[in-house]
């Protein structure tokens, strides 16, 4: 899908603007979805309970029990355990235009552009009848105000929680951090970043689950009790270590013009 396809995703109005005129990278919604997370079965039935069914299932029920779709929630744990991996899944899951920066990409050294970024970001998120946003380092954006003496960082602070605040959200704000606890304290009140969802590092079940998925199609000569033995021996790994150690081996495959990436290939690379 082309960029102009996202188009048809906004909302039809003389005063916006073209999709093309936006600020952000806005990227349609993305193709991964949770059957491409190997593992972490209980992180995405959790996730599909409390933030997919609320955003997608419009009922009597959810009416009944005055439950609100979340407008944020935090995905924290060490690096590389697949937390934009996640975010990705979950706006693929939705089918909602899809965008993704790090906070840097907000900050500015220069006096009130930062605040000017975060209000340009929920001006552009508005023109899309839903869309997912996903945000990296939510840390060095959101951090503690006490621990900042510029009155600049307490206004970023200020303007992106008064958006989160918002009652009829279009949008979902997907967070990531490596530092939970640097998090300033109104960042996680309820209704906020109150949803907060560990991606720790994979047990040997969720291993072998991610090995299945990245080599589900890729020609290999392994046999079943190879996915279990890879397994134990990636302990301590994370998600991203295996997806490198299996890129890794496919291209010492391809470096010898095989046709099958061997159980000796990904051993070496363990």
């Amino acid at each position: 899908m082309e960029r102009d396809n996202l188009e048809s995703n906004t909302r039809n109005t003389d005063s916006e603007k073209s999709i093309h005129d936006l600020t952000y990278s806005w990227k349609p919604a993305p193709d991964t979805r949770f059957t491409d997370i190997g593992g972490m079965d209980d992180l995405k039935a959790n996730i599909e309970r409390s933030v997919l069914r609320p955003l997608t299932r419009i009922d009597d029920a959810y009416k009944r029990f005055n439950i609100s779709p979340p407008n944020g929630i935090l995905l924290h744990g060490p690096p590389g355990t697949g937390k934009t991996h996640f975010a990705r899944a979950i706006a693929g899951e939705l089918g909602h235009p899809y965008l993704e920066l790090s906070a840097g990409d907000i900050k500015s050294r220069w006096i009130n552009e930062s605040t000017e970024k975060v209000n340009q970001l929920f001006r552009e998120a508005a023109q899309f009848d839903r869309c997912v946003i996903f945000i990296d380092e939510i840390d060095a954006l959101l951090a503690g105000r006490d621990s900042d003496l510029h009155r600049e960082h307490a206004q970023v602070v200020n303007e992106f929680l008064a958006h989160l605040d918002d009652e009829d959200p279009n949008f979902l704000v997907i967070a990531a951090t490596n530092r939970v606890d640097l998090l300033d304290e109104a960042a996680t009140r309820r209704g906020r970043f109150d949803q907060q969802y560990e991606v720790g590092l994979p047990d040997e079940a969720a291993r072998e689950a991610i090995l299945r998925v990245r080599l589900r199609e890729l020609p290999t000569d392994l046999d079943e009790g190879d996915y279990a033995t890879l397994a134990a021996q990636t302990e301590g790994h994370s998600a991203a270590d295996i997806v490198g150690m299996v890129e890794d081996a496919a291209m010492d495959a391809a470096e010898r013009d095989a046709q099958v990436l061997t159980r000796e290939d990904l051993r070496k690379r363990v």
